[in-house]
């Protein structure tokens, strides 16, 4: 029986309004000036709007009087440099002093600014303590956050009866929660509990309250809206699934996942934004950009090919170059692909076609002979034998399996390790156009010995690569953050990295994820996962 893994991920901020004051930057730390939100990027939540009026001077008498909206406005404003010179340090103080005092919006936002490591070390622990606090104060925002932190095992130990409590609690109160969010949430939940919060029996915090929930207006103030992939909280989840034979993955799921790449308005970009089935996908640039996502190694895109392939749609059917794309798109972690290859190598004949192709020598084949030895799904070869096969396939220039040749060299898997091997392979695929092998190369570079300036040149490289949908460039940002290779220390965006790619599947980056979480965590009951 196959085992495969599959993850969900939630994002959201919430859209700020402008307005326009001055004062000096104060800020004496160029670290805290590089390492906040950029004023495009609106994050944060603004409750009342009563201090736009205000001068400065107004302001800041209230703010230093102890008026926490005066503060909360203050720090916003200094934050996003709105009307004055953006001082993250003064807007930290401004913020929490507002926070401290039990403003809920205050708490939310400095929970954010935690969370992200803007201005502040990053402390996701502390950052749930501030949410929690405002969802306790009845802010739909931060009851939704806080659901969402019961999900991922990371900072305090799932629990799927909390995470649907304080979810449905946001939703009651106004907030949008996606269809697909709160039915995944709900299939995890005992029905009597349901039933317990439906029946207003189920107070799993006793400062929560449905009395202390404030009016729909507020939140309706604040021009709420979700946009994909922030630097935000996510929901990161790998379930293991141990009946894949009865599972079943539907079209639509596979168009949505594309929105994991980190590539806005990509479903708009492929006319696919109300798609439920692939046979939507029938023009020449909807499969140009398909292909080019597939190139630079999307696991995404690699699995919604393999399955046009599949059914025929576009191309010809071909089951061979489906099983294909699903073993590149296994290769990169797919969460998806791995099912849908163990469903098409149980059709009939499969084996046989395979064989019959091989003994025509179509490289192709041999590939997918290779790579269902590789990954579990076919123990008629030894793996001994399959790397041979694949070797051969690499010697007719079929491009994936040089770039899969060139791995096994560079990790040593198989045969001895020789990264000069690998990378002579890898360079005659990019020679021959192969963008997934310049990928291969330059995060094989990036972790050699060489000047700075080299390697500052390759996490440029990375970032351009990582924005054109590479989960290891993702990934090895992850490690260049966190180490200081190519770029200063960054824990914040280390994490940033680490988590987009945990989000499609990689789980080397989770792993990251969970050291990075247990270096700080606290020793408290509340933060003990399992």
């Amino acid at each position: 029986m196959i085992v495969f893994t599959k993850k969900y991920f939630f994002i959201f901020i919430i859209i700020l309004f402008s307005f326009n004051l001055y004062s000096q930057d104060t800020t004496q730390s160029l670290a805290f000036k590089k390492n906040r939100p950029v004023k495009t990027n609106p994050y944060f939540y603004r409750p009342d709007l009563s201090y736009q009026l205000l001068q400065q001077f107004r302001l800041l008498q209230e703010a230093n009087s102890g008026d926490a909206l005066a503060q909360h406005e203050l720090g916003i404003r200094l934050l996003l440099g709105e009307g004055m010179a953006a001082d993250t340090a003064q807007a930290v103080k401004w913020i929490k002093l507002a926070a401290d005092q039990n403003l809920s919006a205050a708490a939310y936002n400095y929970g954010i600014l935690l969370m992200n490591g803007w201005g502040v070390d990053w402390n996701p622990f502390e950052a749930f303590r501030y949410f929690k606090l405002a969802a306790s104060k009845g802010m739909p925002q931060a009851q939704y956050v806080t659901g969402i932190l019961f999900t991922d095992n990371l900072v305090v130990s799932r629990n799927w009866e909390k995470a649907y409590y304080f979810i449905n609690l946001a939703k009651e109160n106004g907030y949008k929660v996606e269809d697909d969010v709160f039915n995944e949430l709900s299939s995890k939940v005992r029905p009597s509990f349901i039933d317990s919060i439906k029946n207003g029996i189920a107070i799993l915090e006793q400062n929560i309250s449905h009395d202390d929930v404030k009016s729909k207006s507020e939140l309706n103030s604040s021009n709420q809206t979700s946009v994909e992939k922030s630097l935000g909280l996510s929901f990161i989840n790998f379930d293991v699934l141990e009946d894949t034979t009865q599972h079943e993955i539907k079209e639509e799921e596979l168009i949505k996942d594309l929105t994991r790449i980190e590539i806005a308005s990509i479903l708009d970009t492929l006319r696919l934004n109300d798609a439920r089935s692939i046979k939507a996908i029938n023009g020449n640039d909807q499969i140009r950009i398909l292909m080019d996502l597939c190139n630079y190694g999307s696991p995404e895109a690699l699995t919604l090919v393999g399955k046009l392939y599949e059914e025929g749609i576009y191309f010809n059917k071909d089951i061979i170059t489906a099983a294909e794309y699903y073993i590149r798109a296994v290769r990169y972690e797919s969460f998806r692909a791995p099912l849908l290859l163990y469903q098409l190598t149980q059709k009939q004949n499969f084996n046989n076609l395979i064989q019959r192709e091989i003994a025509n020598k179509n490289a192709h084949a041999m590939f997918v002979w290779y790579g269902l030895s590789r990954f579990g799904y076919n123990n008629e070869l030894v793996i001994n034998e399959a790397f041979r096969v694949l070797q051969s396939a690499a010697g007719l220039k079929h491009i994936p399996s040089m770039i899969e040749l060139g791995l096994n060299y560079f990790t040593g898997d198989y045969l001895q390790k020789n990264e000069s091997a690998a990378f002579n392979i890898w360079k005659e695929a990019e020679q021959s156009g192969s963008i997934e092998a310049t990928i291969r190369i330059v995060v094989g570079e990036i972790f050699k010995e060489q000047s700075s300036d080299d390697r500052k040149r390759l996490v440029s490289v990375l970032i351009n690569f990582a924005e054109k949908g590479s989960v290891i460039a993702q990934s090895a940002l992850g490690i260049c953050y966190l180490k200081g290779i190519g770029t200063n220390k960054n824990k914040a965006l280390a994490v940033k990295y680490f988590r987009l790619a945990a989000f499609r599947g990689n789980r080397f980056a989770y792993e990251q994820l969970k050291n990075l979480y247990d270096e700080i965590r606290p020793v408290s009951p509340e933060f003990i996962v399992n």
